[in-house]
């Protein structure tokens, strides 16, 4: 999506557990690290278009010979501030190496005619909790939900916010990684100016999915490693790929659940929204350079209640595949100087209950941008 790979935390610090032969036993319980860091650089020195990290937090789960990292970054590239959900997950297929990319880094609404977009760098803040790992029969799963605070919807109405959480279950089974994304966004202290309570109004959330080769020839800003698709539906990415014996495989999957919940001050109540994929625009409205081999999937909630709906919650589902959870494959951790990433703060999480944490107000008065181009 950017004009770099989304941070994956952690990585030399994390060992490589066994996996039994039998299906039946249970998946090695992965090992769960946190990064923290203030005023970085990703680069070596010598690489110009890369991200200067201003904040960056996250964690990285490791089961076997796969890695997950959940992150929220605020960066600079140039002389523009982001902040952003990133989800990755490396893994191997025949022995090769792989980075499946998931991230977001705008909301959108409609209401009348208006359109607002608000980058996630309008945020106040954000906050980070987590859980230890817990088995779900023989699969290990946890919890980790990150929050980002007080997104201004326009400058000139400075109460006029909404939080978006992302509450990430992650379950880690031999062939797949699976992590289903709760979206929850709280309306309860946004205010729409010139609009009257009563109006109905269409939340959307754009997700970002793309397929990184970390081996392939660096083709250059915006598309770098990434593969292109040969085929995209509005649930799946498919590639050019074939296992062994011949036969054709995805590599990961979107489950798009358009059934959503609306709350208000009578309770929850079920609705239905839309969902979509797309090739991206090369910048979107607010001036975010996209990957033309990522994909934008559109995740829309219509029929919302000016003043009345108070907050919604929809789950999409991310699904990678992979070889089977073991560590006989080349071990990840020769592959930190390929992402450039060294922790400069890590706090093992196996033990832990709940870890809260919350990150320094950004002190940014950026604004949302009213009907520009949609990625």
């Amino acid at each position: 999506m950017v004009a770099s790979l989304m941070i994956i935390w952690s990585l030399s610090l994390i060992p490589f557990a066994q996996a039994d032969e039998s299906s039946l036993e249970r998946v090695p319980e992965p090992w769960v690290s946190e990064s923290h860091f203030y005023d970085r650089s990703e680069s070596n020195g010598n690489d110009a278009r890369a991200n200067y990290d201003n904040e960056a937090w996250g964690i990285t789960i490791t089961h076997g010979d796969i890695k997950t990292g959940l992150s929220a970054r605020n960066y600079s590239n140039g002389n523009r501030v982001y902040v952003d959900y990133g989800q990755n997950t490396m893994f191997y297929i025949g022995g090769k190496f792989y980075i499946a990319m998931f991230t977001i880094d705008q909301v959108l609404i409609m209401i009348g005619n208006d359109t607002f977009v608000m980058p996630l760098r309008n945020c106040a803040g954000f906050e980070l909790t987590y859980t230890k790992v817990k088995y779900d029969g023989t699969i290990p799963t946890m919890e980790c939900n990150i929050t980002y605070k007080s997104i201004r919807v326009y400058s000139n109405v400075p109460d006029s916010t909404f939080d978006l959480t992302l509450l990430n279950h992650f379950r880690g089974d031999w062939n797949q990684t699976s992590i289903k994304v709760e979206a929850l966004l709280d309306f309860s202290n946004m205010n729409l100016g010139q609009h009257i309570a009563g109006e109905h109004f269409t939340a959307e959330i754009h997700y970002i999915m793309q397929l990184t080769d970390p081996n392939m020839m660096d083709i250059g800003p915006p598309d770098f490693n990434t593969i292109k698709p040969s085929e995209y539906t509005d649930t799946s990415l498919k590639y050019n790929m074939t296992r062994d014996d011949g036969s054709p495989y995805t590599l990961s999957r979107l489950e798009m659940n358009d059934n959503f919940t609306i709350y208000n001050a009578s309770g929850s109540h079920s609705a239905v929204g839309y969902s979509r994929m797309d090739s991206p625009n090369t910048t979107s409205g607010n001036g975010q350079t996209y990957n033309h081999n990522s994909r934008v999937v559109t995740h829309g909630f219509p029929n919302l209640t000016y003043e009345d709906t108070i907050s919604m919650k929809s789950d999409p589902e991310i699904i990678v595949f992979h070889d089977r959870v073991t560590a006989n494959s080349s071990p990840l951790t020769s592959l930190v100087p390929i992402v450039a990433v060294v922790a400069i703060v890590a706090v093992a999480a196996i033990g832990a209950i709940v870890l809260i944490r919350k990150r320094k107000k950004a002190g940014q008065e950026d604004k949302g941008e009213k009907n520009p181009k949609k990625p």
